[in-house]
């Protein structure tokens, strides 16, 4: 596929990420009746025209070389820890836990204590089936909040101690930055996944999965074609070209596959799982702030 094609349909689907999310924002700040719950969605709709603006870029500069690309996969990577701390707030918010609750400063309602967490293995060895009260509620912001400083933190350390300024084995510690990382993210996703289940009753009506599936869908899909297109690569199916080489091929398909699903998957699903907070609920989130006073 010649560049400049590669270009205009990427930018083209860039444009469009931002376009739509950019659209569910203005709606979101027209009717800005729940600040802090409708804060966190904002900061999950960005995500979609970030990735677009962010790969779009790499297109741009994919002859600059690949520490160009690592600061602007750093980018997307680090995001998507902040979304999954917003999506645990978010979720928060949409069952009535304020900050002042979330944050210890008044006690936890008694009608939300005592659901059963089915926290999913490995941890639900060591944890068995607790039940949900302030103890907990801390304990999964933690999981997500740790996941917010451990990927960049990471991400640094394999930057500088692998890519740029190898160390002594730099090989090793690429592993033990890879398992870290892993043990991270998954221990932030076990969070999201223990409050829901507890509340999904409540949570039904917001399409929470639609709402998590903006935010893990992107990375799936990211990582997924990614081991895609490297497999293509070591078998040949990708060569060299006249002016690239097989490595910035790669890059070139992979930036070009997240431009095109931002515009036309992932921003359009923000659409739908995101809209702004009806006016007809009003009462009952307002009720439900109540209780938790």
């Amino acid at each position: 596929m010649r560049y400049q094609a590669v270009l205009f349909a990427s930018g083209a689907a860039s444009l469009v990420s931002v376009l739509l999310s950019g659209y569910v924002a203005t709606r979101h700040f027209s009717n800005w009746n729940f600040p802090s719950r409708q804060s966190q969605a904002l900061i999950i709709i960005a995500m979609a025209p970030l990735f677009a603006v962010d790969s779009f870029v790499g297109l741009l500069e994919l002859e600059e070389g690949e520490t160009i690309a690592h600061l602007l996969d750093m980018v997307k990577e680090c995001y998507e820890a902040v979304c999954l701390n917003a999506f645990l707030n978010l979720m928060y918010e949409m069952v009535g836990l304020n900050k002042d609750v979330v944050a210890g400063r008044k006690p936890l309602p008694d009608e939300m204590k005592g659901r059963e967490l089915h926290v999913p293995f490995p941890l639900g060895a060591f944890y068995g089936h607790p039940h949900f009260d302030a103890i907990w509620m801390g304990r999964l912001r933690f999981w997500t909040g740790q996941f917010v400083f451990s990927r960049p933190l990471l991400s640094l350390l394999d930057l500088f101690l692998v890519d740029l300024y190898p160390i002594p084995g730099s090989g090793l510690l690429k592993v033990v930055i890879l398992v870290g990382l892993n043990v991270s993210v998954t221990t932030a996703f076990y969070a999201l996944l223990t409050f829901y289940h507890a509340f999904e009753d409540e949570l039904a009506k917001d399409h929470p999965l639609a709402k998590l599936l903006s935010i893990k869908g992107v990375v799936f899909f990211g990582t997924w074609q990614g081991v895609v297109l490297k497999a293509l690569a070591h078998f040949g199916i990708l060569h060299e070209g006249l002016r690239f080489s097989v490595d910035e091929i790669e890059l070139a398909y992979q930036d070009m596959l997240v431009c095109l699903e931002m515009g036309l998957i992932f921003s359009p699903l923000a659409v739908y799982a995101f809209p702004p907070p009806p006016k007809d609920d009003k009462a009952e989130i307002e009720m439900k702030q109540k209780k938790t006073n």
